[in-house]
This record gives C-alpha cells, sequence and structure tokens, in this order.
C-alpha cells in the first residue's frame, strides 16, 4: 500500500474512532450559498503579507494563496508552531461576489482570555477562499474545541468543528507534514 494511502488510511480511522468522544464539539454545517471544499490542516503557509484585522489578538491577517490545497482533511489538529488550519470554500453559483466574516471561537486565549476573533474576507462563486488560524505563537497552542464559521449579512452559513491537541494525540497528522518519525 503507498505511503500517502497508509497515512490516509490511518488518519480515516483515527477520525472514526474518535468521533463519540467528541460530542461537545459543535454541529457542524454549511447552508446556501456557502460550498465547503474542504477542512484541515496545512502543514507550512508562506504568508504574502498581512492586512489589518483589529478583531483578531493580534490586530491582523496573513494574506495567503487562495488556491492552496489543505494537506491534511481532519478535525484533529495538533497545537504545534507552524501548523495552520481552517476552511476552503466558496460560494454557489449565482451568489456573486460578497463581503463574509469569518469568525473563529476558541478556549480562552492569552492574559485577556480572548475567545472569539473575526475578520472580513471577500468571497465569490468563481474562486476558493482559504482561510486559516495558524499557531505562531506559544499562548495560541490553546487545546480544546474550536470552531471556524462563516456569516454573509449576518446569517451563519457555514461552521466547521476542530479539536486543538498535544502533538502526541494527533501523530497521524505530523507524520503527514513531518515524516514517519511521528507515527509510533
Amino acid at each position: 500500500m503507498p505511503r500517502t494511502r497508509l497515512v490516509l488510511s490511518v488518519l480515516l480511522g483515527l477520525s472514526l474512532a474518535m468521533g463519540p468522544a467528541h460530542g461537545a464539539m459543535a454541529e457542524d454545517f454549511v447552508r446556501d450559498p456557502a460550498v465547503l471544499i474542504d477542512h484541515g490542516v496545512i502543514c507550512q503557509i508562506s504568508s504574502e503579507g498581512s492586512r489589518p484585522a483589529p478583531d483578531t489578538m493580534v490586530g491582523q491577517i496573513n494574506l495567503i494563496e487562495q488556491t492552496r490545497d489543505l494537506d491534511v482533511t481532519t478535525q484533529l489538529v495538533p497545537a504545534t508552531a507552524g501548523i495552520s488550519f481552517g476552511i476552503k470554500f466558496m460560494l454557489a453559483p449565482g451568489a456573486g461576489t460578497r463581503e463574509a466574516t469569518v469568525i473563529v471561537t476558541h478556549p480562552p486565549m492569552g492574559e485577556a482570555g480572548i475567545t472569539r476573533e473575526t475578520w472580513l474576507s471577500t468571497v465569490d462563486e468563481f474562486s476558493p477562499s482559504l482561510n486559516l488560524f495558524t499557531f505562531e505563537f506559544p499562548y495560541e497552542m490553546v487545546p480544546g474545541p474550536w470552531v471556524m464559521a462563516l456569516e454573509l449579512d449576518g446569517e451563519r452559513v457555514l461552521e466547521q468543528s476542530f479539536e486543538v491537541v498535544s502533538e502526541l494525540a494527533a501523530p497521524a497528522v505530523l507524520s503527514v507534514c513531518y515524516g514517519q518519525d511521528f507515527v509510533s
């Protein structure tokens, strides 16, 4: 069995085995006009600059290549510096171009105990939009339930849950990112 298929089989097995244990996670959904393409982890991103995002803890977001594919489709995210996770989506045909609010909720973070961060994103029916949270600072790597959501005109149209865990609890994801050394 090729290595990629083996890793994907291990990830599928982990996600099936862990499903009932995450009963406290949010109920995921996608409503028209949002179309979820994928959700999960990108092992390493390259920033193409940044722009202000005053409703985030650091006050800005990194700009990234929007057509990039996710490296692992998963809800299980290792709390590891450099790991990014989130959603890739677009709007259904006929929805045009719209301003969306991306909302990330997470366990209390930093001295202020921030639990919600938001930023605006232009989305359309013609090309995918990739919105991620990247672990850059130690205070961000907070284990527990995280949710990334999308609102259009104040209506929530997409919600995707993630579970941030220690590196030891996500060896299959890390093996995709950093090689077989993380799989025991």
